[in-house]
């Protein structure tokens, strides 16, 4: 096992851990309240946004959390965060701004480059892949 495969899963259950609670959070206080700010900030659509937003980050912080789709989840939540720092955060200035919201594109970048496969559901559906190796498949030098 490699350092780089623990720091990846460290990264994935923090990262995952802190959108599934900001997730969570937008459910509990009531969606409603939610797309009433989305609203205010002049986000496009916000009865849509506001749902998408809030699924996303609860469902792709537990999907991290759980190792499962983490390449995809994790383009999908930076996504949010540059939506977040375009449409909230860009005239509060980097300080006291949108810090957190770059802070948290770079782990969810370094997961959409990296991968995290370390205790994780995608590790089980790639060696049920390599199992299969060889069997009716052309194969290739590596």
């Amino acid at each position: 096992m490699r350092k780089n495969e623990v720091g990846g899963f460290v990264l994935r259950i923090v990262l995952g851990g802190i959108f599934l609670y900001h997730g969570f959070m937008k459910f509990k206080e009531g969606i409603s309240e939610t797309i009433t700010k989305f609203d205010e900030y002049g986000i496009p659509y916000a009865e849509i946004a506001g749902f998408g937003v809030a699924g996303i980050e609860l469902l792709g912080g537990f999907f991290l959390i759980i190792g499962f789709s983490v390449r995809f989840v994790s383009f999908l939540l930076s996504s949010v965060m540059v939506g977040a720092i375009i449409f909230v955060k860009f005239d509060h200035g980097f300080l006291n701004g949108y810090e957190f919201n770059v802070a948290l594109i770079a782990m969810a970048l370094y997961l959409l480059f990296a991968g995290s496969n370390l205790v994780s559901l995608d590790q089980l559906f790639a060696e049920k892949d390599k199992s299969s190796k060889g069997k009716g498949k052309i194969q290739f030098r590596d």
